[in-house]
């Protein structure tokens, strides 16, 4: 029987050990309801695949920036992770062609070309990478690995800017009007434990400024920062 990812091995110069390790890569947890299975998706390579990018990343953004402390290193972490920035990857390495999903979550994702993406694909999309990027590592190393990622990122990081993230410069914007608070409110969460999207607002002096989504809350803050600043006519990069 043919290999169903002999393109994507062709592509990226993988000879694989354990195919096993890509089948969960690319299974959704919805497909454990149809089987009567547990655990049998990308949940734990997910978690793995996380951490994996994370390290890689860092030792990037260290090894190309002596000249910055902390928060600068950290910022432009934050601008290489996130869920858009994986999502994108996701499907310019065409992994988003070997996704299988469930009959109970197929309908909220239309794969059907280069329109926006939605709530549900960006979260799809994002944790798929981070799956495919742990199965790699346990199946190919941590070199080979590292070797792929540095191939994604490290030119990114080299030329990266350093800008305040939303929530800093929407502080920073405000931060005259000191005796007034900036506060953020969990407003809505929906979707499985596994793919929640979180809805937040960002208030000031009890006005709403704007508000967003993202996997967790975080990042449903930073979205709604990002919404505020908008609003108010303040340019933020991508």
């Amino acid at each position: 029987m043919a290999c169903p990812y002999s393109k994507l091995f062709k592509s990226y110069g993988i000879l694989p050990n354990n195919q096993l390790l890509y089948d969960l890569a690319f299974t959704h947890p919805s497909c454990n309801s149809e089987s009567d299975t547990k655990h049998v998706d990308y949940e734990r390579l997910e978690f793995l695949g996380d951490s994996v990018v994370g390290m890689v990343v860092s030792d990037l953004c260290y090894r190309h920036h002596p000249e910055m402390e902390e928060g600068g290193l950290t910022q432009i972490k934050n601008q290489m992770i996130n869920s858009a920035s994986e999502a994108r990857r996701c499907k310019e390495l065409g992994l988003d062609e070997y996704i299988r999903l469930g009959g109970s979550f197929a309908s909220e994702v239309k794969r059907d070309g280069d329109h926006e993406l939605s709530k549900a694909e960006r979260a799809l999309y994002e944790n798929v990478f981070e799956a495919f990027v742990g199965a790699l590592f346990l199946d190919q190393g941590y070199e080979f690995t590292r070797f792929f990622l540095c191939r994604l990122y490290e030119d990114e990081i080299k030329n990266a800017r350093i800008e305040l993230d939303p929530k800093s410069a929407l502080q920073q914007l405000l931060q005259s009007e000191a005796a007034v608070t900036i506060t953020y409110k969990l407003l809505n969460k929906e979707g499985p434990a596994q793919d929640s999207i979180f809805t937040c607002a960002v208030y000031f002096d009890g006005i709403e400024l704007g508000r967003g989504d993202g996997k967790n809350k975080k990042a449903a803050e930073m979205a709604a920062a990002k919404n505020a600043l908008e609003k108010l006519s303040v340019p933020q990069g991508e």
